[in-house]
């Protein structure tokens, strides 16, 4: 059975792949993650990549983000061919374009929220008063102005997850990769960090890429992509997702 196809954007996409080629090798044992897989993605939405554990969307994910190296074929970000950067210009891309927020929060213990998202500003050559701006306002924007003194064990998994996207947020990334950032949280924090992801796309015209198997998250997407055995089953827009933008803006 063949794929379906995969709807190519309007515009210039922020993230292309294409012809990428995916294996890991353990042992004897070679596992054939992406054969061949292309794919475009907007800017300005929030993308899901939805599908069961182990079919290949994490992999995907650290591909299009350049923490993973391809095997075969190009991967494109913000115009940047990914391949061709050497690992210094990797990770200056990485630092002044893009913000992660992962599954296990990866926090320090010993830093309050606040230090938490101050940080990876003083790397990026801010001066103190536009990192302390910065950090404030993007702690505000995720509801925790009154939080940001605490250090992690004093925050519940869903204040952890939005430290997280504020230290992301306050990169002001064009790209933002979220992998399972819900799958941690019971229903009510995961509806935040679902609400939280949406408006960053939608007022700050962030491509936020998220993947994960949680069915909430869908009707809140602009664009849903499933995915099974390294392919794209299915690849839909959600209407609703956009209307609901427009009827609710932050």
């Amino acid at each position: 059975m063949h794929p379906a196809p995969v709807a190519e954007p309007l515009g210039t996409p922020a993230l292309q792949a294409e012809n990428v080629s995916k294996a890991f090798v353990s042992g004897h044992q070679r596992t054939q993650v992406l054969d061949h897989f292309s794919l475009s993605i907007d800017a300005g939405e929030l993308t899901l990549i939805s599908g069961p554990s182990g079919c290949g969307k994490s992999t995907l994910l650290a591909i299009l983000s350049g923490l993973q190296k391809v095997d075969s074929g190009r991967v494109r970000a913000l115009g940047s061919e990914l391949g061709q950067l050497d690992l210094r210009a990797l990770e200056r891309f990485r630092l002044q374009h893009t913000g992660f927020v992962f599954q296990g929060f990866n926090l320090f213990p010993a830093l309050s929220a606040f230090e938490q998202v101050e940080l990876p500003l003083n790397h990026m050559g801010l001066s103190r008063d536009e990192a302390r701006r910065r950090a404030q306002q993007s702690l505000e924007e995720v509801g925790l102005a009154h939080r940001m003194q605490l250090r992690p064990s004093e925050l519940s998994g869903g204040e952890k997850q939005r430290v997280a996207i504020a230290r992301a947020l306050a990169k002001q990334p064009e790209l933002l990769f979220a992998d399972e950032p819900t799958s941690a949280l019971d229903a009510a924090n995961g509806q935040i960090i679902i609400d939280i992801l949406h408006r960053i796309a939608h007022t700050h015209g962030t491509t936020v890429l998220c993947v994960s198997h949680d069915p909430r998250l869908v009707v809140h997407a602009d664009r849903v992509l499933a995915m099974e055995d390294g392919r794209i089953l299915s690849d839909r827009r959600n209407r609703a997702a956009v209307i609901d933008s427009k009827e609710n803006p932050a």
